[in-house]
């Protein structure tokens, strides 16, 4: 910590810095989730695709003079040695690191709450490896707005979250050239990402999308060959990602219905979190074209947030799709997509490239005419 001067007068406020293993350690005690009572939010973030713990240590008995709880360090047996000791450090979210600390609340954070604290999270976290929760990847994969410093679950966290990579830059280049770099920047990122797992021996990715929707499907067509895959989407009401249903159960009904008139040309029409008009094709492929059409009753960008939703109309496209391929020498798969970040990259990791024939993937924008605008292949 740096120095001050009072009246020309140098205070020394240097703090014992802590070593690697013991930052490394504090990250494994609260199993990066913020310690405070209640929240579930994961605190990392990442630069260059390396993980960043973004928690903040938070010191239950305060180190400077004036700080918090410091009143209390004789009664509980430290010294200014010990302060920065492990024993004496929460992981904190920003938010929670604020509260205990602010001088209008910290009095109801007195030293014997947050031990307790403390020792409930860790010993919570230390109950994972009893219960045999298996070890995962993060893939964090968002390239629309600002990057995300935390990763809040609805529910427990399912998995020992080890280590994560992502692509957080956001995408503004929409030109052909820019398409193409963005799937050579997918494939390495994918690189990186298998490398993490091999060395981590992951049991499980965890995958956090909010991509432009050419990029998620191009991501999960590299995603097959991987560990066992775990996709979550934003619940942007609640500001948390959701994966299983609470009840476990399905909600929706999807809706099949084709046009098919021997033409070498398919195109692939899903309506979930709005409507895919087979006109929005026409302005695009003209007439020389299949067509396969997907819709769930009343799209809405909130209709489909979980995973059983998402398998369920995943596994129906790729069968029904799947089922023209053996009657028709397509040339071609032309993808129009409205819906959900989750379902798309579950579409892209159910293109099989032994059986699908190229797939011309199309990004959408309302104020453009045509709407949909080739974006890239697969």
């Amino acid at each position: 910590m740096a120095t001050s001067e009072t009246n020309g007068e140098q205070k020394d406020l240097k703090r014992r810095q802590l070593a690697t293993v013991e930052n490394y350690q504090l990250w494994v005690n609260c199993g990066g989730i913020c310690s405070f009572e209640g929240c579930n939010k994961r605190l990392i973030a990442s630069e260059d695709g390396k993980l960043t713990n973004v928690g903040i240590k938070a010191h239950i008995i305060g180190h400077a003079k004036t700080s918090p709880r410091r009143e209390f360090m004789e009664q509980y047996n430290y010294t200014e040695e010990k302060l920065e000791d492990l024993d004496n450090l929460m992981l904190m979210c920003h938010h929670h690191s604020k509260l205990i600390d602010d001088k209008h609340t910290k009095d109801d954070f007195p030293p014997d709450v947050l031990f307790k604290m403390k020792d409930d999270h860790e010993a919570w976290v230390r109950s994972w490896s009893e219960n045999k929760k298996k070890k995962s990847i993060a893939l964090i994969h968002k390239r629309f707005g600002g990057p995300i410093t935390g990763i809040e679950y609805k529910g427990d966290p399912p998995y020992i979250l080890l280590d994560a990579i992502e692509n957080q830059d956001k995408f503004e280049d929409f030109t052909e050239q820019g398409w193409e770099n963005a799937k050579k920047v997918n494939e390495e990122l994918y690189k990186q990402f298998e490398e993490k797992i091999r060395q981590q021996e992951a049991d499980v990715a965890e995958v956090f999308p909010l991509s432009p929707i050419p990029l998620l499907v191009h991501l999960g067509s590299l995603l097959t060959d991987t560990v066992p895959v775990s996709v979550y989407q934003l619940d942007r009401d609640e500001g948390v990602w959701v994966s299983d249903h609470p009840l476990k159960q399905q909600e929706i009904n999807l809706n099949f219905s084709s046009d098919v008139r021997g033409e070498d040309q398919l195109a692939v029409l899903v309506s979930v979190a709005g409507s895919v008009k087979l006109s929005y094709v026409q302005d695009v492929l003209g007439d020389k074209f299949d067509s396969v059409s997907f819709a769930i009753d009343n799209p809405d960008v909130k209709a489909v947030l979980y995973k059983q939703d998402v398998s369920y109309i995943q596994s129906n496209i790729k069968r029904e799709v799947e089922k023209l391929f053996q009657e028709h020498d397509y040339e071609k798969v032309h993808l129009f997509y409205a819906g959900p970040a989750g379902l798309a990259l579950e579409i892209g990791r159910g293109i099989n490239p032994n059986i699908w024939p190229e797939v011309c993937s199309y990004q959408h924008n309302a104020r453009n005419k045509p709407r949909y605008k080739y974006a890239l292949t697969i």
